[in-house]
């Protein structure tokens, strides 16, 4: 499956919902909304985790306050629409409560079997837990009331997707096409498509574009492309783009921020990601995502230290964050501790290209010509890329 490398926080394109940004627009807009629905607040920034879901069903109905949605299922224990709330509720305000939000939405469907948004959001949980047979059966299910509707297989290809069943998926997404192409499909099949076709995904984008609706998201999704692509010129424009449809966007900023980052427009990435952090403080990805920026830049190191201190105490196994304070460590001449970090970054994800070439530039400073040469050769293997990387740091090994 592909994946996006950068500034010390990897996201796959389907696994991860690149698509999401958290904002779903109204389909066959004219101009672009002024939009509350992503709100600066720690409920509105989290919708991503449920709104792939719903796009693919072509809507924009999106889930209300926690104790909202139990209020409505004590008043109403009988309804198929309050417990599937109930569920997308729990789901942002505590996407690790798996068992809690299936229940909701297993009540759902055994309330009204016909609830067809109910499969839709079962089906992106069990996918996202990678319970493969769950989500057939689940698919199975919608597809038998339904086996004519294009949302169905594109949601089903979607799951699939992020199963990393590819071959399965692309048969799903052409019978939605067939069935019926909507922004949704093509942005889909421009994520299945392998990352050399540039040509084939933008004209995808395009159709999708030309189809309307999702406009944010689509321009989000094109920008990471860019970015993948080493065109962050044409990534900057294009979350510009979208946050005319989204201009309270926190994934958008967050994006922005992390473009900046990339390209050494550091000042506005670090101001960037003070503002969100103000806004969203105990996000970690935020948090690690200014240390991974002031590594780079080798700036205000004490500042990107304490930052990865914070998250490492968060999570202490989060692999990013190893590497981002494996990266401060190195700047500051703890060869001994950036060896650490980065020994406990790979335990977790020994096939993670930066803290590998990142302990080999530690080892090649400590004199360790051999244990170098090993880590930076894997690290190459792994990540063609990653010794230009680091040479943009201004960080490389001794010869």
């Amino acid at each position: 499956m592909l994946e996006f490398v950068a500034k010390g926080l990897r996201t796959s394109i389907l696994a991860g919902c690149a698509l999401a940004i958290g904002v779903s627009v109204a389909i066959a807009q004219t101009a672009p909304p002024v939009t509350d629905l992503e709100s600066i607040s720690t409920e509105a920034s989290q919708y991503s985790i449920v709104s792939d879901a719903l796009w693919t069903m072509g809507s924009d109905d999106l889930p209300g306050r926690l104790d909202t949605a139990r209020a409505s299922v004590a008043a109403k224990p009988d309804s198929a629409e309050a417990h599937l709330r109930l569920g997308l509720a729990t789901r942002v305000e505590d996407p690790r409560a798996v068992a809690v939000i299936k229940g909701e939405y297993e009540t759902a469907l055994r309330l009204d079997p016909k609830l067809l948004r109910a499969y839709a959001l079962m089906g992106e949980l069990l996918s996202n837990e990678g319970d493969a047979a769950g989500t057939v059966q689940n698919y199975q299910a919608w597809l038998a009331l339904a086996p004519n509707d294009p949302k169905a297989h594109l949601s089903y290809a979607l799951a699939l997707g992020r199963l990393g069943q590819a071959p399965e998926a692309a048969a799903e997404l052409e019978r939605s096409l067939a069935l019926g192409p909507t922004s949704a499909a093509y942005v889909l099949k421009a994520m299945l498509a392998d990352s050399d076709a540039h040509e084939a995904i933008l004209a995808d984008v395009d159709r999708a574009l030309a189809i309307g609706g999702g406009e944010a998201r689509i321009y989000y999704w094109r920008a990471r492309r860019h970015l993948e692509w080493g065109e962050t010129d044409l990534a900057l424009a294009d979350v510009a783009k979208a946050l005319e449809y989204a201009p309270n966007s926190f994934r958008l900023r967050q994006l922005r921020a992390e473009i900046n980052s990339n390209t050494g427009r550091t000042a506005a990435a670090i101001a960037e990601f003070d503002a969100l952090i103000a806004l969203q403080p105990g996000w970690p990805d935020l948090v690690n995502s200014r240390c991974w920026a002031r590594a780079v830049a080798g700036v205000q190191l004490a500042l990107a230290l304490a930052d990865c201190d914070t998250v490492v105490g968060w999570e202490p196994d989060r692999p990013e964050a190893l590497d981002s304070r494996g990266l401060v460590k190195l700047r500051l001449g703890d060869l001994k501790g950036a060896i650490a970090d980065y020994d406990a970054a790979l335990k977790q994800d020994p096939e993670f290209a930066s803290p590998l070439f990142g302990r080999g530039v530690a080892k090649s400073w400590a004199g360790d010509e051999a244990g170098a040469a090993a880590d930076l050769d894997k690290a190459r293997a792994l990540d063609p890329n990653i010794e230009k990387q680091f040479a943009g740091f201004g960080v490389a090994p001794k010869l």
